[in-house]
């Protein structure tokens, strides 16, 4: 298995995980700092307690509930219209949000230098790419930048919104993509009544939600038939996959046999796979964050 261990303390992102410690985690988004729940930082924290206490916002889940909505307790202003996050040529813009979320999730950012790469190893094939559970638009923009053509598809149309947004600021207004505000599966399966097919998928769909039309999803579920509708809008020679979950119940290896048993053999290409993780710069640790599975052809 191969870790997500990418030191990204790096100029080009304006993004640090300061410490970690007490279930939960400080960070700093651009000029601002946070603190949210880590339910894996199980150990103390490295920093002085000041350095927790001068952060801009805390978000506490509601009592008794350790995912969903809660609240922020504000210590400092904060933007309320948001304010740009940059990693490397892209802007994005972020701000807090009722769930706990700032509408980026960092432990990603080994994975869309991963797309941007995969699309450049194409030689400016423009290959059409779908990603689906889009959410702001970080991998669509990853895979768009360098030369694909992207079907962004998310049934919040919040978070379209939110992704165009992250579109333009990154100056990608004029660049080949669909947005789509629709549930995933009811998507795939007019995708595949119209024979459409793509030569790339990226997803990271959530451990539960709820369509526009209070569809009920359920990954531990509905992941067979997610993936056996994704099978049927792929390519006989997928180019590129990246799978993500955030699900406890879920593991990197579980994600690597889904998608052999579901899309690709075994013998078709290369695998990568293991957790998400961000560096820590306080302890000098990885907080884990979900896991990966990544295939790229041998064509």
């Amino acid at each position: 298995m191969i870790p997500s261990e990418e030191n990204y303390t790096t100029e080009e992102f304006d993004y640090r995980l300061l410490d970690t410690g007490n279930f939960k985690k400080l960070e700093q988004f651009g000029h601002y700092r946070f603190v949210r729940p880590a339910p894996q930082a199980i150990w103390p924290p490295s920093l002085p307690e000041i350095d927790w206490e001068n952060a801009n916002g805390e978000f506490r889940h509601h009592k008794g509930k350790s995912t969903g909505g809660g609240e922020w307790i504000f210590r400092k202003p904060v933007p309320k219209i948001g304010w740009p996050l940059r990693f490397r040529d892209l802007i994005f813009t972020v701000h807090t949000t009722s769930f706990g979320h700032l509408g980026l999730f960092p432990e990603q950012a080994p994975n869309w230098d991963w797309i941007k790469t995969q699309v450049n190893q194409l030689n400016n094939n423009k290959p059409s790419v779908l990603n689906i559970f889009g959410y702001t638009g970080a991998s669509t923009l990853a895979a768009l930048s360098k030369g694909a053509q992207v079907t962004h598809v998310d049934a919040s149309k919040t978070s379209v919104t939110w992704a165009r947004k992250n579109l333009e600021s990154s100056g990608l207004i004029d660049y080949p993509i669909r947005w789509m505000v629709d549930d995933v599966e009811k998507f795939l399966k007019r995708e595949h009544r119209r024979n459409k097919k793509y030569d790339a998928l990226i997803m990271d769909p959530p451990s539960f939600g709820r369509g526009p039309k209070g569809e009920v999803w359920n990954i531990e579920t509905q992941m067979a038939e997610l993936l056996t509708l994704c099978k049927n809008v792929l390519s006989d020679s997928p180019k590129f996959i990246l799978l993500t979950a955030h699900s406890p119940g879920l593991s990197a290896l579980a994600l690597k046999n889904m998608l052999i048993k579901f899309l690709v053999s075994s013998d078709s290409g290369t695998f990568q796979y293991g957790d998400m993780s961000i560096y820590d710069t306080g302890s000098e640790l990885y907080l884990p964050n979900g896991f990966y599975v990544r295939f790229s052809s041998h064509s």
